[in-house]
């Protein structure tokens, strides 16, 4: 009788543990949430080429409009945008689209799940951050001029309107956020590949409960072949409206860039985030060290509830 009493209180903890979860959002309409994020990026470039870094804090605003059975609609702006150091930085992260996007509300669809599938407000959007990132261009290239000759200015507007698409900032809005997760059925050892700006990964979760919180882990690992790495770069050349030419140098050189160990990406890091039952949450971070062509950064980010509408 112990025996069975005992193997049976195993089989339910092993099957607890490999219990899936269901991730969603229980909002209700008028819910009203603030966040702070902070941010530290270091840099350190190849052969003694030196170190930057850059500190970011910022606030981001959330307002549950609609709540119904279908799903939600909700408003998503980020204020209070503050930087110290390095702008090249910003610009090799990839985070200046987070930069347009400051004070420019966003207007959310999401499913009953609370992932999102719409951004009603496209082309208010689209038309505040496209002001935004011209004034940028400018000011780069009135601080360096000579820039004009290698790469002409026209074509970075060209091309930097171009990434200003509705599916861009539905990412960044997911990827700067919680809600990335929502609508993910997890357990613990599950194993999701995913592409965030050309970089592929790899996240392995762990998946574990509170008494009235859910965590969810990522350990983050890089997926990228030598390919991915050489359309990687490419792509993000062109992004900066590189002519062909250019481009062209990459094909050229490649096979040196091999030889020299050059062509590879590695990606570690670990993303935890805590879950309210209702779907809110009170904090999320991440810590991700990248290595390329000789180069190490480290991003390190935490956000934690402010201001909360709800008991």
């Amino acid at each position: 009788m112990k025996k069975s009493l005992i193997t049976f209180a195993l089989l339910l903890a092993v099957t607890a543990l490999n219990a899936q979860t269901l991730i969603k959002a229980k909002f209700q309409k008028g819910d009203r949430a603030v966040y702070e994020t902070v941010s530290d990026i270091k840099m350190n470039a190849p052969m003694g080429g030196g170190s930057e870094s850059i500190k970011t804090n910022s606030m981001t605003r959330f307002a549950v409009q609609e709540a119904t059975a279908d799903g939600y609609v909700v408003e998503m702006t980020t204020v209070n945008m503050k930087m110290e150091g390095s702008m090249e930085v910003v610009q090799q992260t990839g985070n200046m689209l987070n930069q347009f996007l400051s004070n420019v509300p966003m207007l959310l669809k999401a499913d009953a799940n609370g992932k999102i599938t719409d951004l009603l407000n496209y082309e208010e959007v689209q038309t505040k951050t496209s002001k935004f990132a011209m004034a940028f261009i400018d000011s780069i290239y009135n601080a360096k001029p000579d820039m004009e000759k290698t790469l002409p200015k026209y074509k970075m507007v060209m091309s930097v309107n171009g990434q200003l698409t509705k599916q861009a900032f539905i990412e960044s809005a997911e990827n700067n956020s919680f809600f990335h997760l929502f609508g993910k059925t997890l357990k613990t050892g599950d194993k999701e590949d995913q592409n965030r700006q050309g970089i592929k990964t790899s996240v392995t979760y762990e998946i574990n409960r509170e008494a009235d919180a859910l965590n969810v882990i990522g350990k983050i690992k890089g997926n990228m072949t030598e390919d991915d790495v050489k359309v990687f770069l490419i792509d993000k050349m062109k992004q900066m409206g590189a002519d062909e030419g250019m481009i062209s140098k990459i094909d050229a050189n490649w096979g040196q860039m091999k030889m020299m160990g050059m062509a590879k990406m590695d990606v570690d890091g670990t993303s935890t985030t805590k879950l309210l039952d209702t779907g809110w949450a009170t904090e999320y971070s991440s810590d991700v060290k990248t290595k390329m062509m000789g180069m190490n950064m480290t991003i390190n980010s935490t956000t934690k509830l402010v201001e909360k509408s709800w008991k």
